[in-house]
């Protein structure tokens, strides 16, 4: 039987560079639900709950994801499952050997083709899910179902099962401040031990910013056309988010709700985990702290680091 269809908008990223501000944004829009970091859920029922749900409960108390979970049972699907490119909740790993052959265009080797169908057949299960779930919770079926799981190797397997029709949404910062978002701990460190952990981080998360946008870039170069993938810098959707969000959803093909930029923390509503400011209520505000607070000498590792390919992203 083939499997119609789903319509996917997948917001891809290192993290730390506006996603979940980007991705409450979308979820607040009519046409669009957002599921946030679906690829969390595994880890989040093993774990017994790690962060609140766009609910503000954990996923076995609450009743929308203890529903899905009765329908589609992540933990019960075949191998690979859904967490496949995340060993772990706080993180996966950043360069695959295996998988960059994956990258380029063309048939995949048979085994890891078997693999990439079963990948697709289980997301597309909990997508329909998902889907049908949102509808019976809020009268209405979603047009697109946002997933913000940002990794480039699920993106490239859920493009390579040919089972959604994907729309890409590539986010960026200024690696400067995506290396303050990461080594802010250690700004006021005196101690050499301190400036040696916030040189070490610093160059670590820099290089994984090179590898992880390269990574997006070559997706993007052979599997996604121009009408499919469109890059968005935090510092402009900061700035001007009326702006960023009438052009992603003319990008998208959906009408553009202003109401949805200004009550973007009502869009968090069935989202797995994510970023903490979910819950806060501060106004949309460019963050740009690493300005004054970062050192001199942080800033030159990371400029010098992700000199290899920043400017391809406008920095």
């Amino acid at each position: 039987m083939t499997l119609p269809r789903i319509n996917l908008l997948y917001v891809a990223s290192i993290g730390r560079s506006g996603t979940t501000l980007f991705e409450s944004m979308l979820g607040a829009h009519p046409a669009l639900a957002t599921c946030g970091e679906l690829h969390l859920w595994p880890h989040e029922i093993r774990m017994g709950g790690v962060r609140p749900c766009g609910s503000g409960l954990y996923v076995h108390d609450c009743p929308f994801w203890t529903e899905m979970r009765r329908r589609v049972d992540p933990l019960a699907q075949p191998s690979p499952q859904l967490d496949h490119f995340r060993e772990h909740h706080d993180g996966g790993r950043t360069l695959r050997v295996a998988r960059l052959s994956d990258v380029r265009p063309g048939p995949l080797p048979p085994a890891v083709a078997d693999q990439v169908r079963t990948y697709g057949q289980n997301n597309h299960a909990i997508f329909s899910a998902f889907q049908q779930l949102v509808e019976e919770t809020t009268g209405r079926r979603p047009e697109w179902i946002v997933d913000a799981s940002k990794d480039p190797y699920r993106l490239l397997w859920l493009l390579r099962s040919g089972l959604f029709n994907v729309k890409v949404v590539h986010m960026v910062k200024d690696p400067r401040g995506f290396a303050y978002s990461l080594t802010k701990d250690w700004v006021d460190a005196s101690s050499l031990r301190g400036h040696a952990s916030r040189y070490y981080r610093t160059a670590r998360q820099s290089l994984a910013w090179v590898v992880q946008n390269q990574l997006l870039d070559r997706i993007r170069t052979h599997h996604l056309s121009v009408e499919n993938y469109q890059l968005l810098r935090y510092e402009t959707l900061a700035s001007a988010p009326h702006d960023s969000f009438r052009a992603i959803c003319e990008f998208i093909g959906v009408e553009y709700r202003a109401s949805a930029v200004t009550d973007f923390r009502s869009g968090s509503q069935f989202t797995i985990a994510g970023n903490p400011m979910r819950y806060e209520n501060r106004p949309i505000q460019l963050d740009e702290k690493w300005k004054s607070r970062l050192p001199r000498s942080s800033q030159l590792i990371a400029r010098t680091i992700t000199g290899l390919n920043r400017h391809r992203f406008g920095y």
